[in-house]
């Protein structure tokens, strides 16, 4: 009798102790979890009998365990959870900042996985399935932003690689690009709402402009046979008007370059010039084949060209390109607005021309060597 009084005054003075079971139904773990977590370290018991083992936790470990089981569930080990706890404040936001940054990463991965596992197994069950691409687009908008690179069109008679014009697009904008290898004209961001995954189609710019010289609006429908991603082409294409009249575009398939990536420029500042337009065409009306010197020296820039020059402005380093006036020519005739631009960043780069009143007009060309 005298043992069990005593017994019962040491609870009393003691703080209250769950069993493990209760501690881990109340923290949302399980028993074989928590016994893992205290042979490591992680989390120890608040005290463990002597004589059975039987371990117990105190209500104030409670929190610890739920913070525990929540990293737990969404991924983090037990070796960067460890870390978490032990570290001082500042050590531990930076690997919970980490694992972030990786979880994010993972994320991306899987759910390009999971998209492209899913377009495979579909296409198990379904003979010709298809990821479907739509633009819709102002009539008028896009045949301008067509007509205006035209010119910078491959020949039909050429290599059959780059005739024609090839409409982009992106996951939020539409470009319209024409290269002859020579030079590339784009408009970058030709106005439009787009639904679907990127995509892209080469077309033959005459028909298409006829088309939608007699329309408001038009659709362009690209289907890319699931399995082929990126296959332009494997590619079925149309343009659709608000009446639903249709134009089949012919399947073309196209080594048109990324104008995304001919556009990435180095990390320094390039060296910049700076035209009046309407002098540039002056200057380049000749019909001779010669060669233009464009330098720039401190805050001035200067075209030279068969003993006729043309001053502007000009920021950088001091750098001299010879290009070919044809083809300046060409970038100036299909430039709109007062002042044409160039961006260098060296011999080996192309020269990145741009129309200040129009800034999703750009043409790049390589200088001569």
């Amino acid at each position: 009798m005298r043992q069990s009084q005593e017994s019962d005054r040491r609870e009393v003075e003691q703080p209250p102790l769950q069993t493990i079971s209760a501690f881990a139904r109340s923290a949302g773990l399980s028993a074989s979890a928590l016994r893992q977590y205290g042979e490591t370290g992680l989390l120890a018991p608040a005290d463990v009998e002597e004589r059975t083992g039987y371990r117990y936790y105190s209500l104030d470990q409670q929190q610890r365990a739920i913070w525990i089981r929540r990293l737990r569930d969404a991924g983090l080990s037990l070796e960067r959870i460890r870390a978490v706890f032990e570290s001082d404040v500042a050590d531990a936001e930076g690997i919970l900042n980490d694992w972030r940054v990786d979880a994010r990463e993972r994320s991306e991965v899987i759910t390009a996985l999971v998209d492209d596992l899913t377009l495979v197994l579909r296409a198990q069950m379904d003979s010709n399935p298809a990821r479907r691409t739509t633009a819709h687009f102002d009539a008028a908008a896009l045949a301008s932003a067509i007509r205006q690179i035209a010119t910078a069109s491959a020949d039909a008679d050429g290599d059959g690689n780059h005739d024609g014009v090839l409409i982009e697009v992106g996951p939020a904008s539409v470009s319209v690009v024409a290269t002859d290898c020579y030079v590339l004209m784009a408009r970058t961001d030709v106005p439009s709402v787009i639904d679907g995954p990127p995509a892209r189609v080469r077309l033959a710019p005459a028909p298409v402009l006829e088309w939608l010289g007699r329309r408001r609006s038009a659709d362009l429908v690209i289907d890319v046979p699931a399995g082929r991603d990126g296959d332009s082409a494997s590619a079925v294409s149309r343009f659709c008007d608000e009446h639903g009249q249709e134009l089949s575009l012919p399947t073309r398939a196209d080594l048109f370059p990324s104008v995304d990536r001919m556009l990435q420029t180095a990390a320094f500042s390039p060296t910049k010039a700076l035209f009046l337009l309407d002098r540039v065409r002056r200057l380049t009306s000749a019909q001779q084949r010669d060669a233009v010197l464009l330098s720039v020296e401190e805050s001035a820039a200067r075209l030279t060209s068969a003993g006729r020059s043309l001053s502007g402005a000009g920021i950088g380093a001091p750098m001299a390109i010879t290009l070919s006036r044809p083809v300046l020519r060409r970038i100036a005739d299909a430039a709109v607005g007062q002042e044409l631009t160039c961006d260098m960043h060296g011999s080996d780069r192309a020269l990145v021309w741009r129309a200040p009143s129009q800034p999703d007009f750009v043409a790049l060309v390589m200088p001569w060597a």
